[in-house]
């Protein structure tokens, strides 16, 4: 079976690239931002139907180091219970093996199987907390994350600098938002001291947007809104 590369494009008025870019290599549009785990659930289905067993999704902001030696250690993983292989990330990892912690989905390879038992990614949400909420499934349903060493993902947040990130306010509120969804759909992942201090970090953010950001009172008004919806624990999207 020969690899295939797909490419979502999720921007609102579609791709100036023809849908077939060369051979192996297929482009995807719905003119319009569906999210990012709408994206990959319609790769898992394309992937399917060509035969392929995995699928590594890949964010436009990440790229590798040393991607022959990822490849091939995962070649030679064969345990039907590891779902996710796992780079370092920014050189993150020194050591490798299972993983208990969440692994960033960028640069992830994940078994097909796995993923058609889990019921694949969860679309409400969107953007942000994606890897979060498929990290912590798959380990839900017996499913083991294998972190690998000897190459590394190089992943870029936001504008790069330390005291503030740059998203956009769509961003701000579905992190803000997923971050609390995640409380209702996994429990027993988070206790009383880890949401005291997500929600004081989330005030300290809207600080620092006031002092260093642009559009600060838009960033602010999607922080608040996607941290009441969060706690109600509704799924409203981003207006």
């Amino acid at each position: 079976m020969s690899d295939k590369l797909y490419i979502w494009d999720n921007t609102p008025n579609g791709s100036p690239l023809t849908e077939r870019i060369s051979e192996g290599v297929v482009m995807h549009h719905e003119h319009t931002n569906m999210g990012l785990p709408y994206a990959y659930n319609r790769a898992l289905e394309a992937a399917e139907k060509a035969g392929c067993t995995h699928l590594m999704t890949m964010d436009q902001d990440s790229r590798f180091e040393n991607f022959e030696n990822y490849l091939q250690q995962v070649k030679t993983l064969s345990d039907p219970q590891i779902a996710v292989f796992a780079p370092p990330i920014n050189h993150d990892e020194k050591s490798g093996g299972i993983r208990y912690r969440i692994s960033c989905q960028s640069g992830s390879i994940f078994t097909l199987a796995a993923l058609q038992a889990i019921g694949g990614f969860r679309e409400d949400l969107f953007i942000g907390m994606v890897d979060a909420e498929i990290s912590l499934k798959v380990q839900e349903h017996g499913y083991k994350i294998y972190q690998l060493v000897g190459c590394n993902l190089v992943h870029e947040v936001g504008s790069g600098r330390v005291e503030v990130t740059d998203y956009s306010p769509l961003r701000h509120y579905y992190d803000s938002r997923n971050r609390i969804l995640l409380w209702h759909e996994f429990p027993y992942d988070v206790d009383a001291r880890y949401r005291r201090q997500l929600l004081v970090n989330r005030v300290k953010l809207i600080f620092k947007i006031a002092l260093f950001e642009k559009d600060k009172w838009a960033k602010i008004k999607a922080i608040v809104r996607g941290t009441v919806n969060g706690l109600r624990n509704k799924v409203t999207p981003y207006e």
